[in-house]
């Protein structure tokens, strides 16, 4: 087997790419201590955590052999890992120091996750959590697979578990999934450094990770899941893993279900093997089971009807009059502008993408007489269906929330559409991006919502 004499390829990560993450993950901690002690702030345990693994991280990778000695294939795999994991640790420093040492009271998933340890799945719910009342006990409002993934940390530490702490390394597990879905497309390095950096920096996933809130970790995980199955589409397309991780992404979202046919269609297109098809077919089946199973056990009904209880009788969840209030949302909604400084304010009902991410225009880019960026770009559209149609389109939050559940989709067709090596437009509207989202969490963290 040949062997590797030169730098790694602009296609691919090498150590110095790895390198780069932590070196900025390193400083990125330092200063943010620097600025947490100044000002008499406190500084958490994920805090040290993360600011300890990237340093450590940052060391090994001198400690690490170097490439010219080890074979082409071991160096691509083995870069590539690390790089993954340098992601991971980077973002995880970002989103631990930007958090704050509060931790969301929204904490309806912890409370789940202990019901289900203790072997039943009513919750103690306190007023301030939205929740069901029915037949003498309180129900969560939210689907069930943040609180499965939770049991684990419940059953050691109960109540005490620190849902926001979750959150914060959730979302940089995403962070690191779209950095290696991206290496599945023919990009290099640079455009993977740019479309990574746009999505945990220049998209409001960052808020939603770091806020920890019921809402907000129910999308973290729905996007984590998502990514898994579309790093799997463009991978290796095994059925049984892609039907395994939609199927978590519509317990975590339920309207990700309507996705499903999508997966079936970019598998058979990959594969063009029925059998792959079939093997989707347990992860599906697991997912209604579990679906159905727990509507029966709380509502005694095939359907979920916590929000019907939670709502007063006769609302309307659904139609066709609430897209232009759900578009004005996305598209229109603008910070509050005043003169008290710093004269631009995000208001809590949300902010258009157009003024968070305007970077997601990219995702027009690749050409759509191809079949895999047309359903790719159904997916997406399906997905936001039934938000456009839903009478609440949320609150307490920077950007549209709701709409957070198609991100992945997008990524893809951005990696799609974008340039073997990164455009000036491209950095423009990345860089304006990340330059929005800074602001706006910033703002929020410093001064509140407008």
């Amino acid at each position: 087997m040949d062997r590797t004499d030169a730098p790694a390829g602009a296609m691919r990560p090498n150590l110095a790419t790895s390198r780069g993450f932590l070196a900025a993950a390193v400083v990125f901690a330092v200063l943010g201590f620097a600025v947490i002690l100044q000002r008499g702030w406190m500084l958490t345990r994920i805090d040290w955590i993360s600011a300890i693994l990237a340093s450590a991280m940052f060391a090994y990778s001198y400690w690490m052999t170097d490439s010219q000695r080890l074979v082409a294939e071991t160096v691509v795999k083995r870069d590539e890992i690390f790089s993954q994991l340098a992601v991971f640790a980077a973002f995880l420093v970002l989103y631990a120091i930007t958090a704050g040492s509060d931790t969301s009271p929204f904490d309806a998933h912890v409370r789940q996750a202990v019901a289900l340890v203790h072997g039943h799945v009513y919750i103690d719910a306190p007023n301030f959590i939205e929740h069901a009342h029915f037949a003498g006990h309180d129900y969560q409002l939210h689907p069930p697979m943040p609180s499965f993934l939770l049991m684990p940390f419940a059953a050691i530490w109960g109540m005490d578990t620190n849902q926001t702490m979750f959150s914060i390394v959730l979302g940089a597990i995403c962070v690191a999934l779209a950095w290696r879905m991206f290496g599945k497309f023919p990009i290099d390095v640079n455009a993977r450094i740019w479309l990574t950096a746009f999505f945990g920096i220049g998209t409001i996933i960052w808020f939603e990770a770091t806020s920890g809130g019921s809402w907000e970790l129910t999308m973290v995980v729905a996007v984590l899941f998502t990514l898994l199955a579309l790093d799997e589409v463009f991978g290796d397309a095994r059925g049984a893993l892609i039907g395994l991780w939609a199927a978590c992404a519509a317990l975590s979202r339920y309207d990700l279900a309507f996705v499903w046919p999508i997966y079936v269609l970019l598998v058979f297109i990959k594969r063009y093997s029925v059998t792959d098809v079939i093997k989707m077919a347990p992860g599906f089946m697991m997912a209604v089971i579990v679906y159905l199973t727990l509507n029966e056990v709380r509502y005694h009904s095939m359907f979920d009807q916590g929000a019907f209880l939670f709502v007063p009788p006769g609302t309307q969840f659904f139609g066709i009059k609430f897209i232009p209030g759900n578009i004005a949302i996305l598209m229109f909604s603008a910070p509050a502008v005043d003169e008290r400084f710093p004269y631009f304010h995000p208001t809590i009902g949300g902010q258009s993408i157009l003024l968070t991410s305007p970077a997601f225009i990219l995702a027009l880019r690749p050409s759509f007489r191809r079949l895999t960026p047309v359903l790719i770009g159904l997916a997406a559209l399906i997905g936001m269906t039934p938000v456009m149609l839903f009478f609440g389109s949320g609150a307490s939050q920077f950007g549209a929330r709701h709409f957070v559940q198609i991100y992945p989709f997008l990524l893809v067709l951005m990696a799609m559409g974008v340039p073997r090596r990164l455009d000036q437009l491209t950095r423009i509207l990345i860089g304006a991006s990340i330059l929005f989202v800074v602001f706006g969490i910033w703002h929020i963290r410093v001064f509140g919502f407008g």
